[in-house]
């Protein structure tokens, strides 16, 4: 008979084997996969980020938080569009209509594309990055879209990868979506940092943001928060540094 540790270590080891078997076997081929009811492209990202999407992990809180505090009359700037996973829902779901988005990859740009058209959306987005000023910027590019980051020092050295994407501020952004903006989402991987609230115009009075205090800092986090709150937004909601911000 076994006993209580050899069961457990035989447990552990298959448990260990599925999931190798998962993402070495099952994973690259899935090319596709429905979400919410919208279709996605996965045929270009890696295994890690197709189990993410499969398991519902995938952008949990902004889900929630579009779900619950956005409607059809809202017109939306989404800065950081990913695979258009979020533009996707408040489009097709929600029913806003007045929607944009930038995203800073190229590569994710056009699976994002893809995935609109996917879903029979024509795409209103534009392959920018939020900077501190109107240009270029240095883009790290990760294995995963969700790992890339503006850089101002040259990091080849390093070995990390870059490429060069144009830039613009938030208000160049604004200018970009060619109506009135009322709600931002902005998802971009620390260069929130780079961001002057303080310009965000009056009519903007709902912002979901995913903040990154493990790349920009607490400090930098904090002020953030405390300068939209004397702009006049409350915190509605927070999750896991994604939070809501409302204004009257």
């Amino acid at each position: 008979m076994k006993s209580i540790f050899e069961k457990t270590l035989v447990y552990y080891l298959w448990q260990e084997f599925l999931v190798r078997y998962r993402f070495k076997y099952v994973l690259p081929r899935i090319k596709e996969v429905t979400l919410e009811g919208l279709r996605f492209d996965v045929s270009t990202l890696s295994p890690k980020i197709r189990n993410r999407l499969l398991s519902g992990a995938y952008e949990a809180n902004e889900k929630k938080m579009c779900l619950d505090f956005l409607n059809s009359k809202d017109s939306v700037l989404e800065i950081g569009g990913a695979i258009g996973f979020i533009g996707l829902l408040c489009q097709k779901i929600i029913g806003i209509k007045n929607y944009c988005c930038v995203e800073a990859n190229p590569r994710t740009y056009e699976t994002l594309k893809r995935n609109y058209e996917l879903n029979g959306v024509a795409p209103r987005v534009w392959n920018i990055a939020l900077a501190h000023a109107d240009g270029e910027v240095d883009l790290e590019v990760g294995s995963d879209f969700w790992e890339n980051s503006i850089c101002y020092q040259n990091n080849t050295s390093r070995g990390i990868k870059t490429v060069k994407v144009p830039a613009g501020t938030m208000q160049s952004l604004l200018n970009l979506a060619g109506h009135k903006v009322n709600a931002l989402i902005i998802d971009i991987e620390g260069a929130e940092q780079f961001i002057d609230f303080n310009r965000v115009p009056e009519e903007v009075n709902k912002i979901i943001i995913e903040l990154h205090p493990n790349v920009i800092g607490q400090e930098v986090t904090y002020n953030i928060v405390a300068t939209l709150i004397s702009m006049g937004f409350r915190v509605a909601r927070e999750e896991n540094d994604t939070f809501v911000f409302l204004r009257k």
